[in-house]
């Protein structure tokens, strides 16, 4: 009976201190707050180099949003011809693309999954220069919707390192439409679809 009682009690011992191993692992796994930052690598409508960033705080609260701001812009420079061959026009467009997107972290084993969701404003700065002489300006904007995910691998439970895409969806634009001075000489087809998407590469700390 005595035999019983000590090996009751190193059973007791055992498990409450598997226990307690358990509980200062899941709170050092813990985390409380992380800060994502994330620079773009290329956008795919952009015709050249492309300037972007996302960023983000995540937090522990289950089934409430995170929140993040993303931002690309890029320029184009463009000669077109008119209908009829007797004029041409010079395009030189910057573009800015920002929006304000929540986004959830979903639990996957190895690496980690983050899906989100975003609404913003597209707008384009454009100066026109027709047949050499004739330079004016045109301003115009648009709504945005980004959808986007992030792969990443973390690292001591502290950081992680990903890889995003991030979609931005909206019309075509007509980057002339609310052009300065005169109207045109001739007839051109100003119509741009700069949607596409945003590949980043990034890294977010838990803290």
């Amino acid at each position: 009976m005595l035999n019983r009682t000590k090996y009751f009690r190193k059973l007791c011992l055992s498990g409450s201190f598997l226990v307690g191993l358990i509980s200062l692992s899941s709170s050092a796994n813990a985390q409380f707050i992380g800060i994502n930052a994330d620079v773009a690598i290329s956008y795919s409508a952009a015709p050249g180099k492309a300037d972007g960033f996302s960023v983000g705080i995540s937090h522990p609260a289950p089934f409430i949003p995170n929140i993040g701001y993303s931002s690309v812009s890029f320029k184009d420079k463009e000669t077109i011809g008119s209908d009829n061959d007797t004029s041409s026009v010079l395009l030189d467009t910057a573009t800015t693309i920002k929006t304000i997107n929540l986004f959830y972290n979903v639990p996957f084993p190895v690496v980690t999954i983050t899906v989100g969701f975003g609404l913003g404003g597209v707008e384009t700065k454009t100066t026109i220069v027709e047949n050499v002489s004739d330079k004016s300006t045109s301003d115009s904007k648009d709504s945005v919707t980004e959808g986007f995910f992030h792969i990443g691998l973390p690292f001591w439970n502290t950081v992680e390192f990903h890889l995003g895409y991030h979609l931005m969806s909206f019309t075509s634009i007509d980057i002339t439409s609310n052009k300065t001075g005169d109207p045109f000489q001739g007839t051109y087809n100003t119509k741009k679809n700069y949607k596409g998407g945003m590949t980043t590469i990034g890294v977010q700390v838990a803290f």
